[in-house]
């Protein structure tokens, strides 16, 4: 598979992070890569997510997903870096609107990543539905334009079909799992639920073209 992500900025390389210290201030625990390729993004989380956490082992899991469907579907290793920065948006050096789609979004932009990986992570697994919720839905299209549908599908599939431990699930099984966590009035259960005869529809045309589910 070919990269079609770039070296960030010039300006992001001069004022890089050196090891324990982010450029904005926030507590890491590595440097920050100075390309994100899918080496370069799992570098990313390491830095920003502490370990044994659920948010580091789903995006972990979401990514070596993508990497899956990527070599099924010959897709570039864009999808694959998205895939493991999908959740950076969760980091403590990120969080902003709460809104994680855009607070990640918003964090790689600061650091130079290319628009067509920011607007892969602002986007997936229907961000604009919760956006509206929270009334960041204006806010989140302007921003950062919707991607091709492509690779947003099969990134927003390869996270409804990983658990928050990174385990392979099927999409039932984590519309159940994301249910449980969050009571019945919970802006998130609010948001799913609108969501998911979408994402179902969604999963199962992918699996299709995959003849799969693989598990």
């Amino acid at each position: 598979m070919q990269t079609s992500t770039r070296p960030l900025t010039a300006p992001f390389a001069a004022r890089r992070a050196v090891r324990g210290t982010a450029i904005y201030g926030e507590p890491m625990h590595g440097t920050i890569p100075r390309e994100l390729d899918p080496a370069g993004a799992q570098a990313l989380l390491t830095a920003l997510f502490e370990p044994g956490t659920d948010r580091l082992a789903h995006s972990r899991g979401v990514g070596r997903r993508a990497e899956q469907v990527a070599r099924v579907l010959g897709s570039p290793d864009l999808l694959v870096s998205a895939a493991y920065l999908h959740d950076i948006g969760y980091a403590a050096a990120a969080l902003d609107t709460g809104l994680h789609q855009l607070d990640g979004a918003r964090y790689l932009a600061r650091l130079g990543v290319p628009a067509e990986l920011t607007g892969l992570v602002a986007h997936h697994t229907e961000a604009t539905v919760e956006a509206a919720e929270r009334g960041l839905d204006d806010a989140l299209r302007r921003e950062f334009p919707e991607p091709a549908p492509e690779l947003l599908d099969l990134l927003t599939y390869c996270d409804m079909t990983t658990s928050a431990r990174g385990e392979p699930v099927t999409v039932g099984e984590r519309f159940e799992r994301i249910y449980d966590r969050y009571p019945p009035d919970h802006l998130v259960s609010r948001s799913m639920h609108s969501a998911e005869p979408r994402l179902r529809r969604l999963v199962s045309g992918i699996e299709r073209r995959l003849g799969l589910p693989f598990r």
